[in-house]
């Protein structure tokens, strides 16, 4: 097995993975939340957003579960973050006719109004972090993130 780490227990603080990963994923975070609440109206929050936008693209019902697995987030962070959104008028939970204890997650005409802006603001946000990348640069980093995603999981 390779390790990048050298024998005296130190190493360059730029060479630890998970770290980078971190450190660009709270960049691309902050970023993100930045433009949609700057830009958008009612407090939406970057993954309010993308939650609207998921659950719009989805031709069948959407389910909490459904929006844990996408976003790979906690059942408690789901809850709350869907109670917000519902508190604040953006979606409502349906019961389903074949099961009970199901809810189905509805999007509200005013969260309909907005998709559009919401999409417009993550295509922008993403436009911009691959501004000088290749299509091969693109293809690399994805496949880089895949591995390190299956190696961890």
């Amino acid at each position: 097995m390779r390790t990048i780490i050298e024998k005296g227990g130190s190493m360059e603080h730029d060479k630890r993975v998970g770290l980078a990963v971190r450190i660009f994923s709270n960049h691309i975070g902050r970023e993100i939340e930045h433009q949609i609440t700057n830009n958008l109206p009612n407090g939406i929050t970057g993954l309010q957003g993308r939650v609207i936008c998921f659950i719009k693209s989805r031709a069948d019902d959407v389910f909490q579960k459904d929006i844990e697995e996408e976003y790979d987030i906690r059942r408690s962070t789901a809850t709350g973050m869907l109670q917000l959104m519902e508190k604040n008028g953006l979606l409502i939970r349906e019961a389903v006719s074949y099961d009970a204890r199901l809810k189905k997650i509805v999007l509200t005409d005013k969260a309909l109004k907005i998709h559009d802006q919401i999409i417009e603001e993550i295509d922008r946000i993403e436009n911009q972090l691959i501004n000088d990348l290749t299509e091969d640069e693109i293809n690399t980093f994805f496949s880089i993130i895949k591995k390190i995603t299956n190696n961890i999981k």
